[in-house]
C-alpha cells in the first residue's frame, strides 16, 4: 500500500513540523485539464494520438508499470525518484534485465469488457503488443527492448538490447509512451470513447467542449492512494475565465502562466497555494531541411541570435522566474544549462545572445542577402493566448536581425499531422512546443532529433552534423554513471548550441495556483500531474460538504 500522507515514503516529518494532517476522502475536484492549454482531443485513445491533449486524461485511467514519488521533499522536476505504479517489486539481475512482479491485488475496473477481473503479466505483454503496432512513440521502445515476456502470471521481464541508463525513467514510467490499455477495449475500438484500465479513476463521460467526468475507483489496488469521490477536467483555456472561475470558487485549482501572474496574483485568495515551475513543454523554431536555406548552419544561427530571449521574458514572464530552454526542456535539472545566465557555454554562448549586426553578416555570408523572407507557422487554437504572444513578439524581434516574417496560424488538427512531424513547405518554418512532458533529456533526443527518431522535424534530408549528433545521442544512454552521464549530456547541449538544428524559445515560468481548502498538494510536473500529484490531495472538512 502507499503511505497515508503525502510525504515522500519513508520520510519522518521534521521536528519543527506541525504534525502531519490525515488525508480526507470525498468531493468533485474540478480543473481545467491542461491549464491554459486544455482542449478536446481527437479521441481518448493515446496510443493513436500523440497529443498531450490524449496522453494527459489517460493518467486517471490507466497504469505504468512505475510512477514518480511525489512529496514535501521531491523536486516537481525530479523523474529520477520512483515507485511501483503496476509493479510492486523491481529486480535487475544483471545490466540488461528488468524484472517487475505485479501487485497481487491488482484488478481491472468494474467496467465491460474488463469487469473487474485480476491482471496478468500476460495482459501487459498483449498490450504491450498493441502499442507497438499502433503507437508512434513506440519506435523509442522498439529501438530499446530486445523482449518483453511473461515469466509467470505475475512476472513480467523486459531484456533490453544494451545497457540504457535511462530505461526507468523513460520507458517503465513514460507519461506518453506505453500506458497499459487492456488489447479487449482497443480491438472494439471502445479505448476511443469509453477507457477502461487498472488506474484509480473510472471513465464516466465526456461532454466535448465542457469536460472529462471520472469517479473513484473503490478497488483500486493502492487503497488510499486517491482522495476525491470525482474528477472533473474542464476544457476551458481561456485566462480570464479560469481566473474568474477561481475566484468564484467553481475551480479547485488550475495551471495559468507566467504573463497572466500580475493580474491572477492580484484576484486570487493570498491563503491559497502559488507554484512556480520551469516548463517540460519545450520549444523553438524547427525547419523542413529540405527546404532551403535552413540546411546552412549560418542561417541557423542567424535565426537564434535574431532571439531576444531576455526581452522576450520580460514581456511574456511577469512572475521574473523564467529563462529559456536549451535543447531540452529547462524542466530537465540537473542536466540543463540556461542560455540567458549559464556560464558553461564556451564558443556556444554567442549563438545564445541578441546580436542583430552579426545576425545579418550570418545571413549575408549564407544567402548573399542579410534580408530573410520567411513565413512562420504556428497552433494557437490548443496552444492558446500565450502562443499567440510569443508567436507575434518574435515575428516583432527577428525583424531587426533581417527575417520578414508572416505568420499564419494553422488548426491543430491538420497542424499536429503535418507541421508538428516536419511537414513544412517552402518558405516556412514552424514555431510552438517539440515535446510537452519530457522525463529525461533522452526523450528529446531520440524522439525529436534523432535519425531515426518517428517524427521526422527535419524532413527527409539530415544537415551534415547530423550523424555527429546522432553519435552523441547514442552514447549518453550507455553512460551507467550519473555524474558522468550529467557531464556529457553538457557537452552535447554545448554542441547543440553551435548547430541549431533546432531554435529554442524562451522558457516562461509556470504559475499555478490551489486554493486554500485543498490540502497535502505537492505539485509534479508532466502529463501524470493528475495522479501524481492532484489526486493524492484532499479537501478539507468543509469543502467535501459541497460536493
Amino acid at each position: 500500500g502507499q503511505p497515508t500522507n503525502t510525504a515522500a515514503p519513508g520520510e519522518t516529518p521534521k521536528a519543527t513540523e506541525a504534525p502531519k494532517e490525515q488525508p480526507k476522502i470525498g468531493g468533485t475536484i474540478r480543473y481545467p485539464m491542461y491549464g491554459l492549454s486544455s482542449g478536446d482531443p481527437p479521441t481518448l485513445f493515446p496510443y493513436e494520438n500523440l497529443t498531450y491533449l490524449a496522453q494527459n486524461p489517460a493518467s486517471l485511467v490507466y497504469s505504468r508499470l512505475m510512477r514518480s514519488k511525489n512529496g514535501p521533499d521531491i523536486d516537481p522536476n525530479d523523474f529520477t525518484a520512483l515507485e511501483g505504479d503496476l509493479a510492486q517489486k523491481l529486480e535487475q539481475p544483471d545490466p540488461l534485465s528488468y524484472v517487475f512482479t505485479l501487485k497481487p491485488n491488482s484488478t481491472f475496473q468494474q467496467k465491460a469488457p474488463m469487469n473487474g477481473r485480476k491482471v496478468t503479466a500476460q495482459d501487459i505483454v498483449l498490450g504491450y503488443g498493441a502499442f507497438n503496432e499502433k503507437s508512434q512513440n513506440a519506435s523509442g521502445w522498439k529501438a530499446i527492448v530486445d523482449k518483453f515476456e511473461a515469466t509467470d502470471e505475475k512476472t513480467i521481464k523486459i531484456t533490453v538490447k544494451s545497457p540504457f541508463a535511462p530505461f526507468l525513467t523513460t520507458h517503465a514510467s513514460s507519461t506518453e509512451a506505453f500506458w497499459y490499455i487492456p488489447v479487449e477495449s482497443i480491438d472494439g475500438g471502445q479505448a476511443k470513447t469509453s477507457p477502461v484500465g487498472t488506474g484509480p479513476y473510472v471513465f464516466d463521460s465526456y461532454e466535448t467542449g465542457v469536460a472529462m467526468r471520472y469517479k473513484r475507483f473503490a478497488e483500486y489496488f493502492d487503497k488510499d492512494f486517491a482522495h476525491y469521490d470525482a474528477v472533473e477536467l474542464a476544457m476551458l483555456k481561456d485566462p480570464q475565465r479560469i481566473v474568474a472561475a477561481l475566484q468564484s470558487g467553481d475551480f479547485d485549482l488550475s495551471g495559468l502562466s507566467g504573463n497572466f501572474y500580475v493580474d491572477a496574483h492580484g484576484k486570487l485568495d493570498p491563503k491559497g497555494k502559488e507554484i512556480f515551475e520551469l516548463p517540460g513543454a519545450m520549444g523553438g523554431f524547427w525547419f523542413n531541411f529540405d527546404n532551403k536555406p535552413w540546411q546552412d548552419i549560418r542561417v541557423r544561427q542567424a535565426l537564434s541570435m535574431a532571439m531576444d530571449r531576455p526581452g522576450m521574458l520580460k514581456v511574456l514572464d511577469q512572475t521574473g522566474k523564467g529563462d529559456a530552454h536549451s535543447h531540452f526542456a529547462a524542466s530537465l535539472a540537473p542536466y540543463w544549462m540556461s542560455p540567458i545566465n549559464g556560464k558553461e557555454w564556451g564558443d556556444g554562448a554567442k549563438y545564445w545572445k541578441n546580436d542583430p549586426a552579426e545576425a545579418k553578416k550570418l545571413l549575408q555570408a549564407a544567402t548573399g542577402s542579410d534580408t530573410l523572407k520567411i513565413k512562420i507557422i504556428a497552433n494557437i487554437d490548443r496552444y492558446g493566448e500565450t502562443m499567440k504572444q510569443i508567436a507575434e513578439l518574435t515575428q516583432s524581434l527577428i525583424k531587426k536581425s533581417g527575417f520578414e516574417a508572416e505568420l499564419e496560424y494553422m488548426e491543430y488538427g491538420a497542424y499536429i499531422q503535418s507541421i508538428y512531424l516536419g511537414k513544412i513547405p517552402a518558405g516556412a518554418v514552424a514555431l510552438g512546443p517539440l515535446i510537452g512532458s519530457p522525463r529525461d533529456p533522452d526523450d528529446q533526443f531520440m524522439r525529436n532529433y534523432h535519425s531515426k527518431a518517428a517524427r521526422h522535424n527535419w524532413g527527409g534530408t539530415p544537415i551534415a552534423e547530423q550523424a555527429e549528433l546522432d553519435a552523441m545521442f547514442d552514447k549518453q544512454r550507455t553512460i551507467m554513471d550519473l555524474k558522468e552521464r550529467i557531464a556529457y549530456i553538457k557537452d552535447i547541449q554545448r554542441r547543440m548550441a553551435v548547430v541549431m538544428n533546432v531554435v529554442p524559445y524562451t522558457a516562461t515560468s509556470g504559475y499555478s495556483y490551489v486554493q486554500p481548502w485543498v490540502k497535502g498538494y505537492y505539485h509534479k510536473s508532466g502529463y501524470a500531474y493528475h495522479i501524481e500529484a492532484v489526486v493524492r490531495s484532499w479537501f478539507t472538512d468543509d469543502r467535501i460538504k459541497k460536493g
